[in-house]
């Protein structure tokens, strides 16, 4: 996806005065700093307490693919769609998920078909103006205004900003792509975070107050530690310049190790043996990466992850733990000869307790419910407006942190 979305396409979204945001935004005495309360938002809401259960939420997924990952296992937005329905069945949350005919998502959920399409998806191409008018048709359709609260997740970016949802606010989560549009967003990583703020876009800047981190998550059951090691180094992904496959050729090529790189087609237990097995996956990621999924999916079979020093990696990958960062070619090749001394249940048990469904599903919950009050009852100055927990850690209360899930605020900022 972010190929598809061009520089011209930020350019649009910056400049584009979408009705949501205008709502959101609109009596906003200072930049960035919603002051106003309920009576703003012309919801009814009244004050209510942050932790809400939510009633429903609505899933808007990809505008061209269908929710089925053994069929695209190469689309990291498709795998995000999965991921998050999961949690949400799991966490015993109603959820509604609007994407294209074939779409399959756990029990505790439905599929709200919006057809077939053939045609790529665009800002502001014909299909963009096609798909807004089915998900609007659709959404309306299906929504119950009886049940309260209800959150709308938008998954796929600029796609579904035309879209008109109100009252209910729009949560823009796992935000891995370059731009962003609505009030309240969940990035999977501070790199990506700071990334986009580095943005002048009013979009990204009228709403930093109401954003978090949360990082992506898997099902640990996918994953397991392999009895058997084969000496090889593996490269799961694109074959694009960008994602470093060529420094990964050099780098085993001077260590002496065989290198496999797959880049696509590639799911399931398959996957997970081809993974499991590998002395070492390499990622060496010329761009700032939000996330990297791949690192992690590593780190749950207990094999190192050796990256670049920069991006998502330096929240993910700790040094001398699950894994190594590099920046020359001599910290690579030491990196990639160290890797099979570190201890492979100690990296699945450390990206079991950060990237795992169980370990974010409280920060989900919480962050809905903070959404929910923030939307209606005052913005910034919303009473009890707290995304998570705090704790206070020290006195030994840090490993009790890690275990209830705060992962990267908290505790993993290393």
């Amino acid at each position: 996806m972010r190929f598809w979305i061009r520089v011209r396409c930020c350019n649009l979204i910056a400049y584009s005065l979408n009705r949501y945001s205008l709502w959101v935004f609109q009596g906003t005495g200072v930049r960035g700093l919603p002051q106003s309360g309920p009576e703003r938002y012309g919801t009814g809401m009244s004050a209510e307490p942050a932790r809400t259960q939510i009633a429903h939420v609505h899933v808007f997924g990809h505008p061209t693919l269908p929710l089925d990952v053994a069929a695209v296992p190469a689309d990291a937005q498709v795998f995000n769609a999965h991921n998050l329905c999961l949690l949400l069945a799991r966490a015993g949350v109603p959820f509604t998920y609007y994407g294209m005919a074939g779409s399959v998502v756990p029990a505790g959920g439905r599929v709200v078909s919006l057809g077939r399409t053939r045609r790529r998806w665009q800002f502001r191409n014909a299909w963009h103006r096609e798909y807004s008018q089915r998900l609007q048709a659709a959404f309306a359709a299906t929504l119950d205004p009886s049940l309260s609260p209800q959150i709308v997740v938008s998954l796929y970016g600029a796609a579904q900003m035309d879209v008109d949802v109100r009252p209910w606010p729009v949560v823009e989560a796992m935000v891995g792509y370059n731009h962003c549009w609505a009030p309240y967003r969940v990035f999977p990583s501070y790199a990506q975070q700071h990334t986009l703020y580095a943005s002048a876009a009013a979009q990204v800047q009228d709403s930093k107050w109401f954003d978090t981190v949360i990082p992506h998550f898997v099902d640990p059951a996918e994953y397991w530690i392999s009895p058997v090691r084969e000496d090889y180094a593996l490269f799961l992904g694109r074959a694009a310049p960008d994602k470093g496959l060529a420094i990964a050729q050099e780098v085993c090529a001077q260590a002496g190790l065989p290198l496999k790189a797959v880049h696509s087609g590639c799911w399931g237990a398959a996957k997970t043996e081809l993974i499991a097995r590998a002395r070492v996956v390499l990622m060496p990621t010329l761009y700032v990466e939000p996330f990297g999924y791949v690192a992690v999916e590593a780190q749950m079979c207990g094999v190192p992850a050796v990256t670049t020093d920069w991006g998502a990696f330096a929240e993910t990958v700790k040094a001398g733990v699950s894994g190594f960062r590099c920046r020359t070619q001599a910290e690579f090749i030491e990196a990639v000869r160290l890797a099979p001394q570190l201890d492979p249940l100690t990296i699945r048990q450390r990206a079991v307790r950060l990237y795992s469904i169980a370990a974010v599903t409280a920060d989900y919950l919480d962050y809905f419910a903070f959404v929910w009050n923030v939307h209606g009852n005052g913005g910034y100055y919303a009473p009890n407006a707290l995304r998570r927990p705090m704790v206070v850690v020290g006195r030994g209360r840090c490993a009790n942190a890690e275990l209830q899930g705060h992962s990267l605020e908290t505790v993993d900022a290393e």
